[in-house]
């Protein structure tokens, strides 16, 4: 029976696997796709999950494809995203400034006379 070098050295077990069960000890990032709750006006509910993982362009996938289900059915549809509580109508999505884009609006307006 041959002997590999890691058995020879004292260190028993397959190597690529004890790194596996590292990395599986490892905290996630918790990254995964995002889906919405689309809601038709006849009371069904349905599910649709977007191939991206990142918000912004997940959303945009989204907003395609409600634009696609109005288009089909001719009549308009309130979605929600996982893990939000208001529901929004048809395509009418506004994205919701950052911490830095906030902070960076109101350190202009406290010194700088801007109207909006």
């Amino acid at each position: 029976m041959a002997v590999t070098m890691s058995q020879l050295l004292g260190k028993p077990g397959d190597v690529i696997e004890d790194c596996r069960k590292e990395i599986r000890l490892l905290p996630s990032n918790d990254r995964y796709r995002i889906s919405a709750e689309i809601l038709l006006r006849n009371g069904e509910r349905r599910y649709f999950r977007a191939k991206s993982i990142d918000r912004k362009s997940a959303t945009q996938e989204i907003l395609l494809f409600i634009a696609a289900v109005e288009n089909a059915t001719g009549e308009t549809v309130m979605w929600r995203l996982k893990g939000e509580k208001t529901y929004h109508m048809s395509t009418n999505y506004e994205v919701s400034p950052s911490f830095i884009q906030r902070t960076k609006k109101a350190i202009l307006r406290y010194f700088f006379d801007i109207e909006e």
